[in-house]
């Protein structure tokens, strides 16, 4: 070293280590499905806005808002907060995409003048419905008193008609606890009900209904086989007693969900039977729901597609 040249310079290199980076994760396979899926939608809708007509497209919106595509007339629910339930008609002026005015076919206008003389004898239908239900509800209240189960029974009118409530009380149970048979008492009064109810044309709805005690196979046995069998025993009390079987529209369980006394969901006024006496315009909307006598009442979308060209 000291012989070397003082000016003599000593360089020194130092590789540095190369850091491989991460595993890649399947993040990018996620998004890439992602994107694959909402174009395979974008395509969808294109393909169907180009397979329908104008008049289709309409019905598509209308039912995205919400609206009703029942074929002829718009429906409302049987039950809505404002209180108005059954068939709503529209008549008004067509317009065409730009707002302007449409002169309407003379046949169109004849068949809405038909439609608005249907309305007026329609009303009349109506107003002599609504006076049958108010003297049905005098004659439950009288068997009622008869039988001085005032305490188990409640009732009142609603747009949707007349809502009977058989309840329990502490005095007296209307089912054996847990089971669907029907005690003397409340069969009795049952019976009394059938022929009254058979004396009006208006369709009948009997739903069942528990307190929130739980059993403890819920697999095996719930609070909703326990309402329908009920609601069913009350139903053959019913068409035992002279109630048409025709009459009856439909029979459901809904369990605990629709408790009198949330506060107290054991309760005995949360086990009831409700039986509902619909008036024209109810029924009617349910029968336009679910099809009356198996006719469609909602062309699929599937059908339309498959009749185009």
């Amino acid at each position: 070293m000291r012989g070397r040249n003082k000016e003599h310079t000593t360089i020194i290199k130092r590789s540095a280590r190369k850091s491989h980076e991460a595993m890649h994760g399947g993040a990018w396979k996620v998004a890439f499905a992602d994107f694959t899926l909402a174009m395979m939608a974008l395509f969808m809708v294109l393909w169907i806005m180009g397979a329908v007509t104008e008049e289709e497209r309409k019905e598509i919106v209308s039912q995205l808002h919400g609206d009703s595509i029942f074929e002829g007339n718009a429906i409302t629910p049987v039950t809505q907060k404002d209180g108005n339930g059954g068939q709503i008609s529209i008549i008004g002026e067509r317009r065409n995409l730009n707002d302007e005015p449409v002169e309407m076919p003379v046949q169109t206008k004849a068949d809405l003048a038909q439609k608005i003389n249907k309305t007026d004898s329609l009303d009349a239908v109506k107003g002599r419905s609504s006076n049958e239900i108010e003297d049905l509800a005098r004659i439950i209240m009288k068997i009622t008193s008869a039988y001085d189960a005032q305490s188990n029974l409640k009732m009142e009118i609603v747009p949707q008609g007349l809502r009977i409530l058989i309840t329990d009380d502490q005095k007296r149970e209307m089912f054996q606890r847990s089971s669907a048979i029907l005690t003397p008492f409340f069969k009795r009064l049952l019976t009394e009900f059938a022929p009254e109810l058979n004396k009006i044309d208006n369709k009948i709805i009997i739903t069942g209904h528990t307190d929130a005690t739980r059993f403890r196979d819920q697999e095996l046995y719930n609070n909703w086989n326990l309402s329908g069998e009920r609601a069913m025993q009350a139903r053959k009390v019913l068409a035992r007693s002279g109630l048409d079987a025709s009459k009856i529209l439909q029979v459901s369980g809904m369990a605990d969900q629709m408790l009198l006394d949330p506060g107290n969901p054991l309760s005995s006024a949360n086990r009831r039977i409700e039986i509902m006496v619909l008036t024209r315009s109810a029924s009617d909307s349910l029968y336009q729901f679910f099809g009356q006598h198996g006719e469609k009442v909602i062309k699929p979308l599937t059908e339309k597609l498959s009749n185009n060209p």
